[in-house]
This record gives C-alpha cells, structure tokens and sequence, in this order.
C-alpha cells in the first residue's frame, strides 16, 4: 500500500497485483465481538432468540387477542418480518463483490485513502476483547457502506451487520446479494407497527449481545445532500444502548469515520433535490443505465476514510444511569444520554473531515462572487488566495487539507488547484480568452420533468439556470462549515463598527440558537455553553485583526475585512433561509393558503425566496437560499425556541405562530442581513452562463441527465449486477455446497 502520511492508499498495491488473487486470498477475517461458540449465533439462531424475546411473546400474544385471530398467525407474520429483516453473511459472495469492487475504483478513482491508525489498533484489540463495536461513518453517498466493507475486506476485518433501507431489499436479486454482504433491513418508520417495533429492537439486541460481527448504521440516519453534517437519529443508536444500559454487554465502543469525496458521484442528483426535484426510485433495471461513469479514467478524484478515535458508550452511562436498570429491569435508557453520545460522534465527524482543495476553491470562488464581482479570479490571484485560505484552516483550526497529487515528490498548491479544475471541469473551468476562472452551467433543460412530482414550487426557468449551477458549487462549500460555521455566526453578529459587545453576544445566542439544527448542533445548549463558544470565537476573531475592542468594550472593524467578509457570505444563504421561513409564516392566510402543514410551509418559502431572489433591494442574495433543507430545519429551531408551534394530534401537523416572538426574531434578522449587503452576486453572471447554453453538453434534455446520474448513485448495485452475470453460476454453486454443509 501506498503512504501518503498518515493516510493509505489502498489502491497503489491493486493496480501493480492480480485482482483475481487478492480477492481469492485465504483469510481469517479478525471477528470484531469475542464471543464462545454457544454464544455466538448464527442467522436461524438469532431469528429464534428474537421470536422468544420475552416482549415479542407479549406483544404476539397481545395482537392476537385483539384481532381475534390464532397465535400462530401472529407468529407466522413475525417469522416473515424477520426473515426479510434479517442479514445473512456469505464469504464467497464478498469475495466476488470484492473483486468487482476494486475493477471500478480503480477506473473512476485517482486515489482511495485511509487514516488506517486506528484501524490496525482496533484490530489487534479485537483479538483479545469481549467489546461489541459499532462504525459510525458520516453519509455523504450511496457509496459510502460499500467502500465500508472494501476497507475491512482489506485488512482481514470481518465485514458487519450493516443496517440498510427498504428501498435496497426491493430491488430485484440485488437485495438479495446485499444480504450476504451483511446487510440487515429496516423499515423507514414502523412506530404505529408494534410488532414489528419489538421485532426489530430484539433483532438488534441480539446482533449486540451475540453476533461476532460488528455494526454499521449512518447515525444521520439519510444521506447529506448538502454534503454538511446534519441532526443525528437517535433510534437505533438507543436500542444498541440498551445492551450496556441492561447489563447485557460489558461495553460498546462507537468508531467515528468522516468520508470526504472529491467529487461525490451524486452531484447532479443532490443538487436537484435539494430545490425539491425528487430522486428516481432505486431499481434494479435503471442501474445498467449507470455504465457511461466508467467511460473517464479517475473522473472523480479522491476518497478520503478518516477513521477516528473510538468512543466507549460506558462514558455516557453515569453510576447512576447504571443503577436504574439493576433496581428496574423495565427503566428505560435516558434520552438525554443517547443524545450526548450522537452528538459526541456528529462532532468527531466534524473534527476528523479531510478537506479536499477543491473545498476552499469553492469558498473562494463563492466570496469572491458577492465581495469583488468586478475582478474575477485569474489563476495566480487564486493560487495567492488558495494558500492563505489553506494556512488559516491548518492553523488556527488544525483542519486536513489534504493534497490531491500522490506523487509526493511533485505536491505544491499550484498542481492541487490544476488537478481540481481538472477533475470539476462540468463546474468551474479556466477561460483562456479572459484570463480567469469561470463558472459553468450545469442546467438542464426541464421541460420532460413531471412538474406535479416537484416538492417544493415549481421554480422559474431562469430561476433555474443560474440556481442550479450555484447550488451545485455550494454542495462543495458546504463541507467547510465543519470549521467555520461559529466564526462566520459571530462575524456576521457583529452588525455595526462600534457595536456593544453585549448586543453583538445577544445576536450570537440568537442566531446560533437558530441555525442550530441546521449545523447539526445542540439546540438545547444553555446560556453558559453559548456564550463561552462566544467568547472563543471573537477571540479568534480578533486575533486574526478582523476585529477589535476599543476601551469603552465597543467592537469595531479591523483591518482584516477579507476573512470577515468571507465568513459573512459564507454563513448568509443559511440566515436568509431562517428569515424566509418566518416571513412566510407570519404573513400566513388561513383563509387563503389552507392551514400552514410542512409541505405547503416549504412550497411557500420556495416561492417568497424565488421572488425575493431578484428584488434589487431584497435580503435574499444567494440562490441556495432556496434549498427546502432550510426551511425543515428552520421550523426546527424555531420551534426550539417557541417562536411556533405543532399540534401533535393532527397528521399531518398545523403550525401555529407566536406573532410577538415571531416579529422579534424576524425583525432582528432584518438588521443582521441589511448589514451584509454584499456587492454582487450569482445573478450577475447569468448572462456568461446562458451563452454556455449552446454547448452540445447544455442541449442534452434534464431526462436524460436524470437516467444517467440515476445509475451513477446506484454503484454498488452495478457491481453486484455484473457479479450476477459473470460469476452467479459459481456463487450460487458454492452456496449448495454450504448448504448441504
């Protein structure tokens, strides 16, 4: 394997070697959980122990009186549900996938790179511990749990128990091969089922307590469209709990794992659907249509796994908490334990990102639109900015930015920023003829979209031409709030030169309180937690001289308006997003719009945000604004924080607004936007964008755009496609010999 400090590329080694012999090795695979063998169960034992679980026995029982119907119905039902639900570990079948796996990433990859540090030591501790462990990864594709179980495929890991949707098992055979890589399926929601409720909290239970496996689940629960950390689920993470809340395991340790693509194969689709174009259903016919993405050698770049430190749950678990379960076999876990551990991991996913340099070319490009519209980039301005960029995220966050170029010898800034454009040439490219860095339109004529099937408002043509460009560029700003979301909430408080550091504290509560489930932090924080993350972030602030304190404890502006403004542009589409979402709800017409329900909420803000976006004297200056994502988490927040209400007993549920708090917060909100007024924005490039147009790559209909990236995001099913026709005769020879085994 290749060393490119304390990353591995796993791929050097595979393109010198034989595919067939690395996937055909012999292998002890290191089970993960030490367990006897009476212990240790197999698929059928876990089915059983699950079905005797005395709570399914009850609930079996339950559901049969109230139906009137025989028990063994109930029972049949439940055995069903189970075997759809449950996985089913076959090595032949990874070995095969393995194989195929490795075929595409070499194809479509420069480089697949792993932080393996603390991979090897939770390997070597595995031998000799009776811990159960879980990974964690962030969810940025549908890619993710794929190169999952090609990372511990190659360190003789044996692959987990992954916890996988519905939508995965209903696709024709594929579902199936999923199974025997270790997929386990679960239901979106299945609250108002009980019986499949108990069913699947016992299952889990007994993957923790007598699986030698591990398990794998996304604790963002779906995958980032924005490609930032979002609010974590706290569902299945409380049912692992419970084992060590029960006393059932000694203690679980949870493996933090932050994925960063350089270009994330989903990019088109996550663009779409954050304006509300939903995304095709997974099926297994539309996954051939995904074979044009192998055409470009190494077209998306670098992946970078940065595995870290594991996180033990019996930290979480107070001598107190235990002693609940020990005097009450019945206490339920506390929430709030479950919640300070997802929260722990969000933050080490944060912590650990690998900033790829087309990140910060993308935070340039964007400032660089609304800051000094008149003088674009040309490559060495860039690369002079590029290198400042990178030397304040390095230093004064401590933040990976990882270099793109694996020849070590050859790295320098320059070849990074070459290599980027390269590889996000549909996106951001270099005009020869004026000198500078342009950007692209990615638009696709929409005339073939079925319009009822958008979610939100079915935007403007022109609305869309410059709108989905921008937000394509945002998808790769976005990551970089791992670092910069509180600085550019504090900068952006600070409305005034010469304002009162207790009013600019004052709009940092709020507006953090606000964006709060939009960044994936806590929204119950107290006043303490905020205000020393206040005092952290103006310190930073201040010492890099984007502010300072005159002897009257009054803030002024310093010298250093490049990074002030910077963070400003960064944060502010977020903030429109939360003044829109009040705006709407404020001016609601019951009489006229029907009762404010979340669906008809975000179609509304969809629309004031698109008609805002072209006003000259309009607080809405950045097309991202109109990512339905906002609005979600801004009803959120402003719940949180009482400015509305839901009525829990209606489905779905009606909105009410509290106009005094409402007002307040709209009103301030008002000030802190009228502050940034930045000097241009996206709209002005629209005429460089629509020449682009007439490109043969412009005239292709959004339709066939769509089929194409409809594939794209299905690539592990495309590997276990082509496993069905080359080599299903074989795995499903191997499979009759196990059986009759």
């Amino acid at each position: 394997m290749g060393d490119y400090g304390e990353f591995v590329d796993l791929l050097v080694d595979r393109r010198k070697g034989s595919d067939f012999l690395w996937a055909s090795r012999q292998m002890n695979p290191v089970a993960s959980h030490r367990l006897p063998p009476e212990l240790n169960y197999n698929r059928n034992q876990a089915i059983e122990a699950t079905l005797s679980n005395p709570k399914v026995l009850l609930t079996i029982k339950t559901l049969a009186a109230v139906k009137n119907i025989d028990k063994n119905d109930v029972l049949k039902e439940a055995r069903e549900m189970l075997e759809e639900m449950a996985s089913k570990a076959h090595l032949p079948t990874v070995r095969w996938i393995g194989l195929l796996t490795v075929k595409v990433l070499k194809r479509i990859l420069m480089s697949f790179r792993v932080n393996q540090n603390y991979l090897l030591s939770i390997r070597d501790k595995m031998k000799n511990s009776d811990i159960q462990y879980v990974y964690v990864p962030s969810h940025r594709s549908y890619l993710d749990f794929v190169l999952m179980s090609y990372i511990l495929f190659s360190y003789d890991m044996c692959l987990p128990n992954i916890a996988s949707g519905m939508d995965f098992y209903r696709m024709q055979v594929v579902g199936e091969l999923l199974r025997k890589t270790g997929a386990f399926y679960m239901r979106r929601t299945f609250s108002t089922d009980q019986l499949y409720k108990e069913l699947f909290k016992a299952y889990v239970a007994s993957l923790v307590e007598h699986s030698d496996r591990a398990i794998e689940f996304f604790i963002e629960g779906t995958r980032s469209r924005s490609q930032k950390s979002i609010t974590p689920k706290y569902g299945l993470l409380a049912m692992i709990l419970d084992a060590v809340f029960q006393g059932h395991v000694p203690d679980i340790h949870f493996v933090p794992i932050s994925i960063s693509y350089d270009r994330v194969l989903e990019e088109s689709l996550f663009t779409h659907e954050l304006i509300g174009i939903p995304k095709p259903p997974e099926t297994t016919t539309g996954l051939f249509r995904s074979l044009s993405f192998l055409r470009d050698q190494g077209a998306h770049g670098h992946i970078h796994f940065n595995i870290s430190k594991p996180i033990s749950a019996r930290q979480f678990m107070s001598p107190s908490i235990r002693k609940m379960s020990a005097l009450s076999p019945t206490e339920k876990l506390p929430t709030n334990a479950v919640k300070q551990l997802a929260y722990e991991i969000i933050e080490s996913h944060k912590k650990n990102t690998v900033f790829m340099p087309f990140n910060l070319i993308a935070v340039l490009y964007n400032d660089r639109v609304h800051s000094c519209p008149n003088k674009p980039y040309t490559f060495e301005s860039l690369l002079t900015d590029y290198c400042w960029l990178k030397n304040i995220m390095k230093v004064s966050f401590g933040a990976i930015v990882c270099s793109n170029v694996t020849n070590n010898s050859s790295i320098s800034d320059k070849d990074d920023i070459c290599e980027s454009l390269k590889i996000h040439k549909n996106l951001l490219t270099f005009d020869n003829n004026d000198n500078c860095i342009v950007l692209q339109s990615t638009y696709r004529d929409m005339k073939t979209v079925k319009r009822h099937n958008v979610k939100g408002h079915n935007l403007d043509e022109r609305t869309m031409r410059i709108s989905v460009s921008a937000i394509n560029l945002s998808i790769y700003v976005n990551p970089t709030m791992a670092v910069f979301t509180k600085p550019s909430i504090a900068a952006i408080s600070i409305t005034t030169s010469g304002q009162s550091y207790e009013t600019a504290q004052k709009q940092y509560i709020q507006l953090r309180k606000l964006l709060s489930c939009e960044f994936a932090l806590p929204c119950d924080d107290d006043y303490k937690t905020i205000v020393n993350e206040w005092e952290k972030e103006i310190k930073f602030l201040i010492n890099e001289q984007c502010f300072y304190f005159d002897k009257n404890n009054q803030i002024y502006y310093g010298n250093n308006n490049k990074l002030r403004l910077l963070l400003c542009n960064l944060i502010s589409p977020f903030v429109s997003g939360v003044y829109v979402t009040a705006s709407v709800l404020i001016q609601w017409d019951n009489e006229t719009m029907d009762e404010p329900v979340e669906k008809k909420i975000l179609k509304e803000c969809q629309k004031y945000a698109e008609w805002n976006l072209f006003q000259d004297d309009s607080l809405v200056r950045h097309p991202y604004t109109l990512s339905l994502d906002i609005y979600t988490s801004s009803l959120v927040s402003l719940s949180a924080l009482g400015a509305i209400s839901s009525s829990s007993s209606e489905k779905p549920p009606v909105y009410t607004v509290n106009e005094e708090n409402l007002s307040q917060i709209i009103n301030d909100l008002k000030v802190i936007l009228s502050s940034n007024q930045q000097l241009g924005s996206f709209l002005e490039i629209i005429p460089k964008l629509n020449q682009q147009e007439n490109t043969l790559q412009a005239k292709l209909c959004y339709q066939g755009c769509y089929q194409k990236f409809t594939g794209v995001i299905y690539i592990h099913c495309v590997i276990c496609a082509l496993l069905i026709i080359v080599f299903g005769i074989l795995v499903k020879g191997i499979d009759n010999i196990w059986n009759r085994q």
